[in-house]
């Protein structure tokens, strides 16, 4: 009588070989996904830093420009404010003829524009944030002519330092 041999399933060592392959690329795939997203993660915060020091300078760069006076603190005033630019009036409503920058506290970056209260009387407004990161320091100062604007950004504990310089119309004195 004769026995037949049938193979008709795998061996243990076949199994234990593509449970070992099907591990590996399960951990490398696991750790490619994980590293993307704290990648992702970093990126978006970068951007998002950016762009708030993007706003700020694109807030500041055209009154710098047509400022008449510039006053710069060496702290902040007694209402928060370290750099203020006073101009010619511009109509809008109310018309206003300065605008100031600063923090409040707990890292918000504001302006307040000088507005007009009564014809010829003017009193600096309301300070309004419009960025979201959390500013650490805001330093001006002037060199050579040029106004040269620091800033220091927070996003999710890291610190971010820019710097812009500008050239105002009118040096300060």
């Amino acid at each position: 009588m004769r026995i037949l041999k049938s193979e008709k399933g795998f061996s243990l060592v076949e199994l234990l070989l593509v449970l070992g392959i099907m591990s590996f690329l399960t951990a490398v795939i696991y750790g490619v996904f994980i590293n993307s997203g704290i990648v992702f993660n970093f990126n978006t915060e970068k951007i998002n830093v950016q762009q708030d020091h993007r706003a700020i300078v694109n807030r500041m760069a055209p009154y710098i420009r047509m400022a008449n006076n510039i006053t710069i603190y060496d702290s902040y005033d007694s209402n928060g404010d370290k750099v203020r630019l006073e101009f010619s009036t511009i109509s809008d409503s109310p018309p206003y003829n300065g605008i100031g920058f600063g923090i409040k506290s707990g890292g918000e970056f504001y302006y307040r524009k000088r507005r007009e209260t009564s014809p010829g009387n003017f009193e600096w407004g309301n300070r309004m944030t419009f960025i979201n990161s959390k500013v650490n320091s805001f330093d001006v100062s002037q060199s050579d002519g040029m106004l040269i604007v620091t800033i220091e950004m927070e996003e999710d504990g890291r610190a971010y330092l820019f710097q812009e310089k500008f050239y105002p119309r009118v040096p300060n004195s």
